[in-house]
């Protein structure tokens, strides 16, 4: 108890983490599958931190060969890795800290949300009460749609398994091809975008737009209330929700969107837009999709959700202050600023480090697949894989579950290599916002300046 005490709180996301996903891979490695075989050590563990992670990618379709129990157990592993990041820890912080120390509040306190004055007490119940309520109205709306195709008990579980994932933004369906079969239906479609949003935004940006509409009178009266994180959150996710649903019409009109209806071009372009922005869920095959719409999806997956949220990715917060910094300096303005509001040099540093290093990671990443999979392999005889290693360790990056259908058919090397990568997605930019915060020093003296060239 005291060592566990002594652990700085940088390191319980860390710790609770690694602690579900070897539980999780005990677990799956217990339940036999629906033939009655078990799954390996390797598929156990990549299951275990896909679900932990809320990633998505999968080595088996848990919709046909899992048992009710493996299902059961990807499902607990999704809800709490969905909010393990913002309540699994403080669960543990209060357990084993039992008081918190003022300089670890806010180290916690800038993780969890952007208000320094929250009560850490009560973030727990907020999270819980906006999850709970969320995933039983999709239920219930899921419920009406299912029991018309299964039996009741079928309908009731297939509709909690999906809105849980969908908040969640885990991407796991109990359908063999995800939600393609349901890709003209509006009410599924409706409520799982609106579980994908809402649990990608952070219930603290929900929060404050919900208590904000309760006292505004014009619409006017309601932005101006809100903070600028909730509005740097609202505008980019706004903008990249209409964006990625012009950029899929298209890119995809005469390809994967051809034999649709209007309509159904129109609802599918929106699922996809949302989806990428580590959701995982799909209504089109993207195996079958260009190079470009690849590439745009890729870039969605690379931004993810916002911060305090159960999705990944480098934040569109952090992507929004990249483009008001490059806005900045293109305009020779000498101060960043977003709404009338000026962003501190701090932030900005948090932002770009986080975004250099998560290239670097994906990159990295993909490099080692390319090792583990293709070898010495020439070129010629390897056409396209490039493009489908770097499209898997970007959706393992960000969390999301997208893939075009190699993850099952790599190597007990390639999967542990998207172990990494999905466990470094899902803390990474929390690990690094903390990294790059080092105490406060005094420097001993300062280097001359010289020029360099750049450019």
């Amino acid at each position: 108890m005291r060592y566990v005490q002594k652990v700085s709180p940088s390191f319980y996301p860390i710790l609770s983490f690694l602690f579900l996903i070897l539980a999780g891979t005990a677990l799956l490695l217990i339940f036999p599958t629906q033939n009655g075989s078990r799954l390996s050590p390797i598929d156990a563990l990549f299951m275990a931190t896909s679900a932990t992670c809320v990633t998505g990618l999968s080595v088996v379709d848990i919709g046909t060969q899992f048992s009710t129990w493996g299902q059961l157990t990807i499902l607990g592993l999704i809800q709490l890795g969905g909010l393990g990041i913002m309540t699994f820890s403080t669960v543990l912080i209060l357990l084993f800290g039992g008081s918190i120390t003022f300089r670890s509040r806010f180290v916690i306190q800038d993780v969890f949300t952007h208000s320094p004055q929250a009560d850490l007490n009560t973030l727990l119940g907020r999270v819980l009460l906006f999850t709970l309520s969320f995933e039983a109205a999709a239920t219930g709306l899921l419920f009406m749609r299912f029991v018309q195709q299964f039996d009741v008990p079928t309908a009731f579980y297939y509709a909690l398994f999906h809105a849980v994932s969908a908040f969640c933004n885990a991407g796991f369906a109990l359908f063999p091809d995800s939600f393609m079969h349901y890709r003209g239906d509006v009410l599924v479609n409706s409520t799982l975008l609106v579980l994908i949003v809402v649990g990608g935004i952070g219930f603290m940006v929900l929060h404050e737009i919900v208590r904000t509409l309760s006292k505004a009178s014009t619409f006017s009266h309601f932005w101006n209330q809100l903070s600028l994180h909730t509005k740097m959150v609202i505008l980019m996710t706004t903008v990249l929700l209409i964006g990625g649903t012009i950029f899929f019409l298209v890119s995809e009109w005469n390809d994967t969107l051809r034999d649709l209806s209007t309509d159904e071009k129109w609802l599918a372009a929106v699922f996809q837009s949302a989806t990428p922005r580590t959701a995982g869920f799909n209504t089109l095959d993207f195996s079958a999709m260009n190079n470009i719409t690849l590439l745009g999806t890729m870039m969605l997956m690379f931004i993810g959700a916002s911060p305090g949220s159960t999705g990944g990715g480098i934040k569109t917060s952090s992507m929004g202050v990249l483009l008001a910094l490059s806005r900045a300096r293109i305009s020779g303005s000498g101060q960043v600023h977003v709404f009338k509001r000026a962003i501190s040099s701090g932030t900005i540093n948090r932002a770009f480090a986080i975004f250099v290093i998560s290239v670097m990671i994906v990159l990295l990443g993909t490099a080692c697949l390319l090792i583990t999979e293709t070898g010495d392999t020439p070129f010629k005889e390897t056409r396209g894989l490039f493009m489908e290693m770097l499209f898997e360790a970007t959706s393992a990056f960000g969390t999301v579950g997208l893939s075009m259908g190699v993850t099952p058919h790599l190597s007990g090397w390639g999967k542990f290599i998207l172990i990494l990568i999905m466990y470094i997605g899902r803390l990474g930019p929390l690990v690094i916002a903390m990294a790059i915060r080092p105490a406060p020093s005094r420097a001993r003296f300062l280097y001359a300046e010289e020029r360099l060239m750049i450019g």
